[in-house]
């Protein structure tokens, strides 16, 4: 007997929701309904996804109230996260949320709360950067190739891509800080950060220093907000002596860059998008032989619909990685939060100072 189909409900229906369509679609899920506070654009997505008769509204509490939805996927601007996942949580409904997974420890400390009471799963899609490459990495770190790791190093740059203003323009939210809680770092980082922080075995952050600029030109309609950072570097330093510094840009005068370093006293790996490369290096038990393996191997799946069939998997008892759960979201969030107060005061912050 084949097991009843998983219904969702889709809470936000702009920029991102077709990829969660998308993923519906590929893991064969029914779409119970979608929620938009502009209704106009629910309308667009049932067209263009959708059977005519799925349901459609501009209050989530509608679709929260109905008893046969399995899970409700959270894809608005990040200020509307932690509210939505906890009214979810307590109808009863398992949740995957969009990233960033808050906007404040508090709210991810709710959530957590909330999760337990309910007994149900939730999810945050930071985890996108799990595959590709990194599942690779992956299974070196897991067999010891790498031995222990002490240094990685993650590069991004776009040359011109600040959300609201260069690319999807429409979606302003991102560049204000009221709504989105920062720029890139909340963009792109919390990506980067689950990604290294998942091959690495989620050590605690002890401290981090950080610098952030904002100042290339723009054109945005007059009292726009637009208060957040274009560019980010900061270093995070770890228990077990491990450092990690990231170096992000939403514009740059640089080609587009993405480059991933990890360091350990065997060996070490190097993911180049520029290259389409994954280099391992190693000397192969002599410490003067130095050897590369490289691949252009990387699991092409799509990270969207790897997140969503591990949480059904997981709400179905089966183990398995389900993608940022709300405690490793708080230990983002802590990082986050000690990067953004480092740069406002000009020094290094501790774990204790925000905690």
């Amino acid at each position: 007997m084949s097991e009843k189909p998983i219904r969702v409900g889709l809470i936000g229906c702009g920029d991102i929701s077709p990829a969660h369509l998308n993923s519906y679609k590929a893991c064969g899920y029914e779409v119970a309904g979608l929620c938009d506070l502009i209704i106009e654009r629910a309308e667009k997505r049932r067209r263009e996804f959708c059977s005519p008769d799925t349901f459609i509204t501009t209050d989530y509490h509608e679709l929260l109230a109905m008893p046969d939805i399995d899970i409700i996927t959270v894809a608005t601007p990040v200020v509307g996260h932690a509210p939505i996942t906890i009214d979810a949580l307590r109808a009863g409904k398992n949740v995957a949320c969009e990233k960033p997974s808050t906007l404040s420890l508090a709210e991810n400390r709710a959530v957590i709360e909330e999760a337990d009471k309910a007994g149900k799963k939730v999810i945050f899609f930071s985890s996108r950067f799990r595959w590709s490459e990194a599942e690779l990495a992956k299974q070196f770190i897991q067999d010891g190739d790498l031995g222990d790791i002490y240094r990685v190093h993650v590069q991004f740059y776009r040359r011109r891509g600040r959300p609201g203003i260069d690319i999807i323009p429409d979606a302003t939210w991102f560049i204000d800080s009221a709504r989105a809680g920062g720029g890139v770092i909340m963009d792109m980082g919390q990506y980067f950060m689950d990604m290294v922080f998942n091959l690495v075995g989620w050590p605690q952050v002890t401290a981090a220093s950080a610098t952030t600029f904002r100042g290339f030109p723009f054109d945005l309609p007059a009292g726009t907000p637009f208060d957040v950072e274009e560019h980010c570097t900061f270093l995070a330093r770890c228990e077990n002596n491990l450092s990690i510094t990231f170096d992000m840009a939403w514009i740059s005068n640089n080609p587009p860059t993405r480059t991933f370093i990890i360091l350990g006293t065997k060996g070490g790996i190097r993911i180049d998008d520029s290259a389409n490369s994954f280099t391992f290096y190693h000397d192969k038990g002599d410490p003067w032989k130095q050897m590369n393996t490289t691949s252009e191997w990387k699991d092409k799946t799509s990270s969207n619909d790897n997140i969503y069939k591990n949480l059904v998997k997981a709400i179905r008892g089966e183990d398995a990685d389900i993608g940022t759960t709300p405690r490793q979201a708080l230990a983002i969030t802590e990082l986050t939060q000690m990067v953004l107060k480092s740069a406002k005061e000009n020094r290094e912050i501790t774990r204790g100072e925000i905690v």
